[in-house]
Order: C-alpha cells, then sequence, then structure tokens
C-alpha cells in the first residue's frame, strides 16, 4: 500500500535573512504501519506555521533596514544639498566680488583717463618752454599745473644765484664782469683797486602762462630780477621780459608783443658762465617789440620783428626814429643750430649846432651751437659774430655809441665787430668746464673823444660742478 508522504523544500531564499519558509510536496511512499500518515500530517504542519513567523520576522527587519538606509540617503542628500547651497553662496560672494573688482577697475580706468585728459589738456596748451626764453635756466622747462576753473596751465621757475667776487684791479661794475668798466688810465677813480663782493643780486623769478582759444593759443611770461644796479651790491627789482604770444594767429606763424630779447639776439648760444655779465661780444638786449615766427618743415624757424629803437649819439641827442627791423632765420636739428640775422635801422639825431639829421645804418650776424661728440657726448661749441654800423646799443655790456656828428655836421655811423667763441667739455656726468674768448672792436672816428670805447679782450675759464639736478656750484677766473 502507497500512501503520499509530505517532503519540504524551499519557497524563498532570502540573502539577508536565515530563516526559510517550507512547502508541502506530497509524494508516494510505502507505510508499514495505516497510522503514521497522520502524525506526519500533523508535524508537517506544525513546521509550517513556525516558518511563517520567521518569514514575518525577517520581511520586519529588512523593511526597517531598508529605512535606515533611506534615512541615511536622506541624511546624504540633504548633507549634498547643504554643499551644494554653500557652492552657490560662494559662487555667488565670487560672482559679486569679480563684480566689485569690475567696476573697481572701471573707476580706476575712468580716473586714470581724467588724469590723462588733464595731461593731454596741459600738453595742448604747454608751449612755453622757459628754457628757450631766458638764459640761466639750463634745461629746465620748469613747474606746470592747471589753474583751478580755467583752461590756464600755469608754469614757474627760478634760481636763487649766490656769489662771491674778488676783484684784483680796479672796475666800475662790482657785481658782474663788464669790460668796459674797467678802469682805465685811472678814469673813473672812485672804485677801489681791490675788494670782495657777496651778491644775491641775480637772483630770478619767472612765471608764464598759457591759454587755449578757439582758433589759437595766448602764452604769456614775466621775469624780474634785483639786478638792476650795476654799480652796488644792493639789490633793484627790475624787469626782464614781460610779453604775450598768440600761436597760429597770422600765416601760420606766431605773434609776440611785449618786451622780450631781442630777434637780433640768440639766447641758445650764449656760453655758461659763472659770472652773470656774459662774454662782451654777446648781443644780448631785451626791448619793447612785435615778432612775427613760423617754423617750417621742424628744421627752420624764421623771425621778423619791429623793435623799440633805442641808441646813442656822439655829440648830440637821440630823437624818435622807425623802429628797427630784423630778422633772423634759425636752421636747427640734432648736431645743434645756426642762427644768421640782418638788421635795419634809422638813427635820428640833434645836435645845437647843425639841427637833425638821420643816417640809415645796418648790421648782419651769425650765431650757433654745434654738437662736438668726439670727446665727450655733450661737448659743444658756441659762437657769435656780428659786424655793421650803428649797431653798438646792442653790445652785451651795456652798448657804446652807434653813430656821432662830424664837424661838418653831418650823422655818421660808428662801425663794429664783436664777437666770442666758446668750448664746454664735459669730464664726467656732474663736472664740466666752459672756456671763453670775447671781443670787440670799435672802428672809431677822429671826431670821438680819447675816453670812447675803443676795444676789449674778454677771457673766461671755470669749473662747474652738478652735485644735484637742481644745485651747480662753480669756480670761474676772468
Amino acid at each position: 500500500m502507497k500512501l503520499l508522504r509530505p517532503e519540504f523544500t524551499d519557497l524563498i531564499n532570502l540573502p539577508h535573512s536565515r530563516a526559510r519558509t517550507k512547502s508541502v510536496r506530497w509524494t508516494r511512499v510505502t507505510a508499514c504501519k495505516p497510522r503514521r500518515p497522520p502524525v506526519a500530517l500533523s508535524v508537517a504542519l506544525f513546521g509550517s506555521s513556525t516558518t511563517a513567523s520567521q518569514a514575518e520576522t525577517s520581511l520586519e527587519q529588512q523593511l526597517e533596514l531598508l529605512k535606515s538606509r533611506v534615512a541615511q540617503q536622506q541624511h546624504m542628500i540633504e548633507a549634498m544639498q547643504r554643499q551644494l547651497d554653500a557652492q552657490t553662496t560662494a559662487d555667488a560672494e565670487r560672482v559679486r566680488a569679480e563684480e566689485e573688482i569690475k567696476q573697481q577697475a572701471v573707476t580706476a580706468e575712468s580716473i586714470a583717463q581724467e588724469a590723462q585728459r588733464g595731461v593731454d589738456e596741459i600738453a595742448q596748451v604747454e608751449g612755453l618752454d622757459l628754457s628757450k626764453e631766458t638764459n640761466g635756466l639750463g634745461e629746465t622747462k620748469g613747474t606746470q599745473f592747471k589753474v583751478p576753473n580755467t583752461d590756464t596751465v600755469m608754469t614757474i621757475s627760478g634760481y636763487i644765484k649766490a656769489s662771491a667776487i674778488h676783484d684784483f684791479d680796479k672796475i666800475g661794475s662790482p657785481t658782474k664782469f663788464v669790460t668796459k668798466d674797467i678802469v682805465v688810465n685811472g678814469q673813473p677813480a672812485d672804485p677801489p683797486g681791490k675788494r670782495t663782493t657777496f651778491t644775491a643780486n641775480a637772483s630770478r623769478f619767472v612765471f608764464g602762462t598759457a591759454t587755449p582759444l578757439e582758433a589759437s593759443q595766448l602764452s604769456t611770461l614775466f621775469s624780474w630780477d634785483f639786478n638792476g644796479n650795476t654799480s652796488s651790491a644792493s639789490p633793484s627789482l627790475r624787469l626782464r621780459q614781460a610779453w604775450g604770444r598768440l600761436d597760429d594767429i597770422a600765416f601760420g606763424g606766431d605773434l609776440r608783443f611785449g618786451q622780450a630779447w631781442t630777434t637780433w639776439s640768440d639766447v641758445d648760444a650764449l656760453p655758461e658762465t659763472m659770472d652773470f655779465q656774459g662774454p662782451n661780444g654777446a648781443q644780448q638786449k631785451r626791448q619793447t617789440l612785435v615778432r612775427w615766427s613760423r617754423d617750417f618743415d621742424k628744421r627752420y624757424t624764421l623771425h621778423l620783428a619791429l623793435e623799440q629803437p633805442d641808441y646813442s649819439i656822439t655829440d648830440g641827442s637821440d630823437k624818435t626814429g622807425w623802429p628797427d627791423t630784423i630778422s633772423s632765420l634759425n636752421w636747427h636739428g640734432d648736431w645743434g643750430h645756426v642762427q644768421p640775422a640782418l638788421i635795419g635801422r634809422q638813427i635820428r639825431g640833434d645836435d645845437s649846432d647843425y639841427g637833425t639829421d638821420t643816417v640809415f645804418v645796418w648790421g648782419m650776424q651769425v650765431a650757433g651751437t654745434i654738437q662736438v661728440p668726439q670727446l665727450a657726448a655733450k661737448d659743444n661749441l658756441k659762437f657769435q659774430t656780428a659786424y655793421g654800423a650803428g649797431i653798438g646799443s646792442y653790445n652785451n655790456d651795456g652798448g657804446f655809441d652807434d653813430a656821432l656828428f662830424t664837424d661838418d655836421g653831418d650823422l655818421k655811423a660808428i662801425k663794429s665787430f664783436q664777437g666770442y667763441g666758446a668750448f664746454q667739455h664735459w669730464w664726467t656726468a656732474e663736472l664740466r668746464s666752459n672756456a671763453v674768448v670775447g671781443w670787440v672792436n670799435a672802428d672809431n672816428r677822429s671826431e670821438q673823444s680819447d675816453d670812447s670805447l675803443d676795444r676789449t679782450l674778454y677771457t673766461a675759464a671755470n669749473l662747474v660742478w652738478n652735485p644735484y639736478e637742481q644745485v651747480d656750484m662753480g669756480i670761474e677766473w676772468l
């Protein structure tokens, strides 16, 4: 006899639980005793109940485990969200910082542009190079600044010149070496034979302005020193220059009016001397004038001028005549410059015996500076020669007579030859020397007195030390 006996096999095998749920499978077996199957069935049913309980427990554990894992993942997500928020905040801060930097850069650029505009405005109206307008200032162009609430740029310059001078022989000008003031044949008798003079009379103050106009530019210059009195060391304020200039105002040229260096002189060709006066043959003079100037091809500058006539007459008095007419042409380049000039004058004089007479006079000159870097980079030669009739009043030493009345009552011009040559050598970047020779020769007429200026010879040698850019110290023998 065969009966079916239950056998237990796995139904579900969960990897995270050791409990297994059993299934009942009936198989055919041969039994010896008829009562065993119910017992087996009863046991089988009991075993199935226990396994179901274990399965429920295992599911709860897995559920808790899943909840725990979900909670962990939630925490991770929250942490990642916090990191993302922090990163977003950092990015926002970085963006704000970048925007601030950009804004600062824009502001800085605006300030730089404004400053550059100010520089450009100054450059636009500059054009007033003091080193070209007055001797004794070296290469400085002065200090420039813009006058508030205007378009005007002001330039200020000047210097203190203190000198200790010892004269070994009699001379009538104690504060500077004027060759025509050397005492000859005991006349004049007043000056002492030897004397030492301390003076600061040559100290100078200069300021100028430049103002842009609609189609031009107005420049002005004022200059004073305290050397109006040459017969003593007492300071005496005097006006050196006072002029205005309109640029590009007539036929592409500039128009200058007022008291300035005469067009007959070449300031750039003046040699460097410690003595304030300079060489006897120089043509230094400042007088009231009207001058037109124009540059051509940045190589030539043409000057045409009408200037206040200022002359002296032997045995007669001068009367107002036509203005002096002067023209000069400055040819310049890296090599230096050369400036020839011509002058025409009308001299009118009055004699108590013969009345009024007029004479037309003339003069020509050439001056310049030539660079000679063969010995040192900044070595140079400077020169000026002038010849003519009736040009004595332009002489650097205060002038001599331009004309005289002859015994026949005619007004005649006095001819003269004047000039100088100078060499400057730079021993080092701070140490330099100048050697100067000057001469004046007047072709006096027989009617002139014995004490009329006939001839002077000038020599000077110096050593100049430049310890600082703003300081020159030197010693000179004349």
